[in-house]
């Protein structure tokens, strides 16, 4: 998912900024703005014309994003090439005594296709001070890990971020450098819906590994006192040169314009809070997915049952650092199936026990989650759970147990009518408000919503946008019902 920010229309002369998910063109890889957003400013309009020949279409568009691709990397490669004597002398200032290397591939393809374990470059249109904030973050992250002998690389800050110095003279691109890890990522499938294609046994295999990482990760005597991510600072809370900071986050967790990112927070309900703000801040502007009302409507549900929730609301005391990006593959494994590195830091924060070891998603899509709201176990979670009672942990068990309120909460931003709202409702049990009561189809939900947030400044200026009011909602209600029941009458004649 892209992040949310504005960019300049990149067509000719205009001035005006864009912001969404779309903003840039995933074939052509140029912000367009609103006005300019149709094919004919499009540097693949000729491709679109093709249309109705949906394969060729398909064919065509995907030659157009590899020749972008292409582009780019060997536009890196040059640039790599031209500063390959800035590289080294790095290296060797970062590594005291030793005599260092770089091996430049010969081509694009070979570039694609390597592993490049030292060098570490980020494809991106993120302004400067996101860029910096992504890389600071990882870097201080992987080497608190390191230093609590967590398999993970060692990684070193390039010199002028480091130093704070000036950026002339250093490549036009973002990177870090990284020790070498041995190892294999860990293979498992999963579709985006239904279990991990695993047979038994190789499954338990897996989720043993897992936990293992885990629980090395909840041994961690963390200094922290704020949720967020870890960066490094001289004068910091716990004085050993790390602290947290804003949180590096994909989506909508962050703001269009400077600082962008939020954070730290002193509680969890204050983070999700300002998590919610933000999207519909965006939704407003018609930046994420432009569903119409209830995008609006669902998230203002959010924030009533975040800011009812108790859990949410608790001191988080000791706090605990969570990989942000758990597909599986960011396991490194040797031949014998066992951890031997972790990698892939790049969204990770502190947080609190309960969140940190929440089962991610990998774990629990599944069709009845989505469609039917179920909160229930997962095999891979019982498993899991399982997994935990044997290695002597049934705290960590009890956090996938009660997890699913944080698994819910990832769909902040992310509005599908697809899942269903009760599930969503249910992960808050007894804080629920008293008299929060909304009922179960979408078109009485909607009137409901409307009713109950009806002094909502927001809610006012999205309804006018939307050229949505009470009575079309009431009216279009009573219309839906009327067609199920004649449909209902109908069937049973």
């Amino acid at each position: 998912m892209p992040e949310l920010v504005e960019h300049r229309c990149q067509f000719e002369q205009c001035e005006k900024s864009v912001l969404g998910y779309f903003a840039i063109c995933e074939y052509c890889l140029e912000a367009r703005c609103h006005r300019l957003n149709k094919l004919k400013y499009h540097k693949c309009k000729e491709v679109n014309k093709i249309r109705k020949d949906y394969d060729e279409f398909i064919r065509r568009k995907r030659e157009m994003y590899d020749a972008s691709q292409r582009k780019y990397f060997q536009s890196v490669l040059d640039q790599l090439r031209q500063y390959h004597h800035h590289f080294i002398q790095e290296l060797e200032h970062i590594r005291a005594g030793h005599t260092c290397s770089l091996t430049i591939p010969e081509n694009v393809d070979k570039f694609i296709d390597a592993t490049v374990g030292a060098v570490s470059t980020f494809i991106s249109s993120l302004p400067s001070m996101m860029r910096s904030n992504v890389i600071q973050s990882e870097v201080a992250t992987l080497n608190v890990l390191k230093q609590e002998d967590i398999p993970v690389p060692q990684a070193y800050l390039p010199m002028h971020l480091k130093q704070q110095e000036s950026s002339h003279g250093v490549p036009p691109f973002d990177y870090f450098y990284y020790d070498f890890m041995q190892g294999n990522p860990s293979k498992i499938t999963r579709g985006y819906l239904g279990p991990i294609e695993l047979p038994d046994d190789k499954l338990r295999d897996f989720i043993l590994q897992y936990a293992k990482v885990q629980i090395s990760l909840s041994n961690l005597k963390l200094p922290y006192k704020t949720i967020g991510c870890i960066y490094p600072s001289t004068g910091s809370e716990n004085g050993t040169g790390t602290t947290t900071g804003p949180i590096v986050a994909r989506g909508c967790f962050m703001q269009p314009t400077p600082p962008y990112l939020l954070g730290p927070f002193n509680t969890n309900k204050d983070r999700y809070l300002a998590h919610i703000d933000a999207a519909l801040h965006y939704i407003k502007r018609k930046a994420l997915q432009n569903l119409g009302i209830d995008e609006y409507l669902w998230h203002l549900e959010l924030r009533e049952l975040v800011s009812a929730s108790k859990e949410l609301a608790e001191d988080p005391g000791q706090l605990y650092i969570r990989h942000d990006d758990q597909k599986g593959d960011h396991l490194m494994v040797d031949d014998r199936g066992e951890v031997i590195g972790i990698l892939d830091w790049e969204w990770a924060y502190v947080t609190t026990k309960a969140e940190a070891f929440s089962a991610p998603f990998i774990f629990n899509r599944t069709a009845s989650y989505i469609f039917e709201g179920s909160n229930a176990m997962t095999k891979e979670e019982e498993i899991l759970m399982d997994v935990y009672g044997q290695l002597g942990r049934t705290d960590l068990a009890e956090c996938v147990r009660r997890g699913r309120l944080y698994n819910r909460l990832e769909r902040i931003g992310q509005y599908d009518p697809a899942y269903s709202k009760s599930g969503f409702r249910e992960v808050f049990a007894d804080d629920i408000p008293p008299d929060f009561d909304p009922p179960k189809d979408d078109v009485d939900w909607r009137v409901y919503m409307m009713q109950r947030y009806k002094d909502d400044e927001g809610l006012k200026e999205v309804m006018k946008d939307f050229e949505v009011t009470l009575e079309k909602a009431e009216a279009e209600a009573e219309e839906w019902h009327a067609k199920r029941k004649r449909k209902e009458e109908g069937s049973t004649t």
